[in-house]
């Protein structure tokens, strides 16, 4: 399985795989493509990587390979990976996270969007999260085999008092890389405007990113003492925050299946989210959140407010999160389509597994 080691939904994703024992299971090796530091670090990494699949591949040590691909350099990079192993006859699923996809595809000149079409149809399949994504693949490269496989996370145990939901201080939470993408620089000026209806609500915004130049916005607005920059939180630190929320807001410009979506949803948590990417096909309007346009204030201002003058509706939305996520993206319902999707490239008969019979 190629990946990256760098944080994000795709390193999520990947660390879900082998919390849950599929990477144990399928005896799968992990290259990582590319890591964090700088430039020459990651180049060592992804030629260490590349070495590595090569040397696998010439000992037939390989039976499949899984590349987690996300769009610009990532794109590249593990298409190397998937075309030389599709050269020595090794199936590949090339797994398609990218949020910008469109956006970097659009921007190629037509010489390299054709090129793009090619290394997809020949990849044995291409997983995209979302039925909007299997469109838009078949859209750019028509003979593409494409599937979908949703991201999926772990439901927790909600305990009784797993959120202190009140109307005395509403907690809204936002987790994710801190920049304009994401719709952070929407997010504070939106916050502000809701804080003059309801001035009981207060911001977490977790993650890494332009984080300084985000407390400099909101510093500017007047509205510090309302917002805390949590920086990248993970393992236990991410979890009590998303205990503690209230509202879960994610305003992003892009996105593919936001695993943080999943994960708020998991923890009984109504989101506030816009309508793009695999978005509306997971949070149902009114339903499990509240959806609006991308870069629309006025609108993310008056979703929060909604939300959090309203506890009855918080904890209905909250309760049909969770259903979502249990019923469509728990690993009970993903990982099983994984499993059908490895077997239908490695034979049983060719596949040692542990713990398997």
């Amino acid at each position: 399985m190629v990946c990256t080691a760098g944080r994000g939904g795709i390193r999520a994703v990947v660390e879900g795989y082998s919390a849950d024992g599929f990477l144990s299971s399928w005896n799968v090796m992990l290259l990582y493509s590319q890591g964090e530091g700088g430039f020459a670090l990651r180049l060592a990494t992804a030629a260490k990587a590349f070495l590595r699949l090569i040397g696998l591949l010439l000992r037939r040590r390989v039976g499949l390979v899984h590349c987690h691909a996300a769009m610009k350099r990532s794109f590249w990079r593990k298409s190397l990976f998937a075309l030389v192993a599709r050269l020595a006859g090794v199936p590949v699923i090339f797994h398609l996270h990218g949020s910008e996809m469109k956006t970097f595809v659009k921007e190629q000149p037509a010489l390299l969007q054709r090129l793009i079409c090619w290394i997809l149809e020949k990849q044995s399949v291409v997983v995209v999260l979302s039925e909007s994504w299997l469109n838009f693949v078949k859209s750019i490269s028509p003979q593409s085999n494409v599937e979908i496989l949703p991201n999926y996370v772990e439901l927790p145990e909600l305990c009784s008092n797993a959120a202190v939901d009140n109307d005395a201080n509403v907690a809204v939470l936002f987790l994710g890389e801190v920049g304009t993408r994401k719709g952070v620089y929407d997010l504070l000026p939106a916050f502000k405007d809701a804080l003059t209806q309801f001035p009981e609500l207060h911001l977490i915004i977790g993650g890494n990113g332009d984080v300084d130049q985000a407390r400099a916005l909101a510093v500017e607005l007047k509205i510090e003492n309302h917002v805390v920059f949590a920086g990248w939180v993970s393992g236990e630190a991410k979890l009590d925050l998303l205990r503690r929320a209230q509202i879960y807001v994610l305003p992003s410009y892009n996105e593919g299946l936001p695993v943080s979506l999943l994960e708020a949803m998991s923890w009984q948590v109504p989101v506030i989210s816009t309508r793009v990417g695999g978005i509306p096909e997971l949070v149902r309007e009114g339903v499990d959140g509240l959806l609006i346009d991308a870069g629309d204030r006025a609108a993310l201002s008056s979703a929060i407010v909604k939300l959090g003058q309203n506890v009855k509706l918080r904890r209905k939305m909250g309760m049909a999160a969770r259903e979502r996520v249990e019923h469509n993206f728990s690993k009970l319902v993903v990982l099983p389509k994984l499993e059908q999707l490895y077997r239908s490239f490695m034979p049983f008969d060719n596949v040692i597994k542990k713990g398997r019979s």
